[in-house]
């Protein structure tokens, strides 16, 4: 599609987009971060149920090639079947309002993420087909920068709110869903096509582009060794706030400051920025760019108790994760041949992300529970240094230049 027919769905999309960019940022603040506040202070959980909170959303990813297989199946079209899909998670998330023990807490945050998760692949696919190839990485920019605003509002909101009694994370999780439904109700707005099996192939076609194409095989590898530095990192952020046996025992407006405010304004700051250099600068330059913020956050981070190198380190981890959204969001559309569906693509990284993410949690706990949160960050630094230099192996493959170029 092109011409006028094309702008109107672009504009549409966007207009909608941004729309639930802001219910979105309170549905991660509430995940991310107050779910596992909720589940140390409040609970006491032990060390595997914050394990499975914190790996939650990636767990949802295992699913996703799945869940992109039946919406083919059914010929649903990704706008209003993730409007769908956001409902559920809302109703899950009243669940996780209501719960009075650890393990139903724990099923329904979990839950929730997992279901939330499943419109990953979806809306890539109606971000490929209503934005042309230039303007991806610059159409995501506001809505991104309008999450980050709403997360910076709801986290020193959630911090007060669990401040004055932990009990009132009820209050939190009611807030969530109330976005959950908003979120899904401008995603079932945003136009967009009925998907085929055609278009989406089925999970094992989708999982044999691992070694088919043997170019996005090797990137998703050295994606997944990247991913796993850190991601055992991010738990242990506010493992390493919150736990009094690790010296800092920060109130929770502080760790909503830390964790959610301080990050969420870097991304406010240079969300354009990352966009506008997803769509001219080089695949590797980016990537590694990125990566640096990721090493740099960790680094500043782990190693000092200080508040000003704490912040220090969350602001570098919320440039990294500001253009590492946009990035993981869309880098399949690179790579992906013109004659391919990029949902496909999409479903197998969304997968191993996934495979990663809900490992990572483990073994960074497993790590923890035999050291301290400074090993586990030199190991995920490791692994972070070692995913660049993977990266730079293939700065000059043909196809990322051709690619780069169109």
């Amino acid at each position: 599609m092109s011409g006028p027919a094309q702008t109107e769905r672009s504009q549409l999309t966007y207009r909608n987009d941004c729309k639930r960019a802001a219910f979105q940022g309170i549905l991660e603040t509430g995940w991310q971060t107050f779910a596992l506040v909720v589940a140390i202070r409040y609970f006491n959980a032990g060390e595997s149920p914050k394990a499975f909170i914190a790996g939650a959303g990636p767990l949802g990813f295992l699913i996703a090639p799945l869940t992109l297989y039946l919406a083919g199946l059914f010929r649903a079209r990704p706008g209003p079947a993730s409007g769908l899909i956001m409902g559920v998670a809302a109703l899950l998330l009243c669940g996780a309002s209501l719960s009075g023990t650890l393990l139903l807490f724990t099923f329904f945050a979990v839950t929730s993420q997992m279901t939330a998760a499943q419109q990953g692949p979806l809306m890539l696919q109606v971000y490929t087909d209503n934005y042309r190839p230039g303007e991806r990485g610059s159409r995501m920019s506001l809505p991104f920068m309008l999450t980050a605003g709403a997360a910076i509002c709801f986290a020193f909101l959630g911090g007060r709110i669990l401040d004055m009694d932990l009990d009132y994370f009820r209050l939190i999780f009611a807030i969530m869903v109330l976005a959950a439904l908003a979120n899904g109700f401008f995603m079932a707005r945003i136009p967009s096509r009925s998907l085929s099996i055609k278009d989406v192939g089925n999970p094992w076609q989708n999982f044999s582009l691992i070694w088919k194409d043997k170019f996005f095989g090797y990137l998703l590898g050295s994606w997944m060794l990247l991913g796993l530095g850190n991601l055992i990192t991010l738990p242990m952020r506010v493992e390493y706030l919150a736990n009094p046996e690790f010296g800092i025992n920060a109130d929770n407006t502080t760790i909503g400051i830390l964790m959610i405010v301080v990050p969420a304004i870097a991304r406010l700051g240079s969300t354009w920025i990352w966009g506008r250099l997803f769509d001219r600068l080089h695949f590797v330059s980016n990537r590694n760019l990125l990566n640096l913020c990721f090493l740099l956050g960790i680094a500043f981070f782990f190693f000092t108790r200080n508040f000003f190198l704490l912040t220090l380190g969350m602001a570098f981890t919320g440039l990294a994760q500001s253009g590492g959204k946009i990035f993981w969001s869309l880098w399949v559309t690179k790579i992906a041949p013109e004659d391919s569906k990029a949902a496909s693509y999409m479903s197998v990284h969304m997968a191993l992300t996934g495979v990663r993410g809900s490992l990572a949690p483990f073994i960074g706990y497993w790590i923890l529970s035999m050291s301290m949160p400074t090993t586990v960050a030199i190991v995920g630094m490791v692994l972070i240094v070692v995913a660049m230099a993977l990266f730079e192996c293939v700065r000059g493959h043909g196809r990322l230049g051709s690619l780069h170029a169109h």
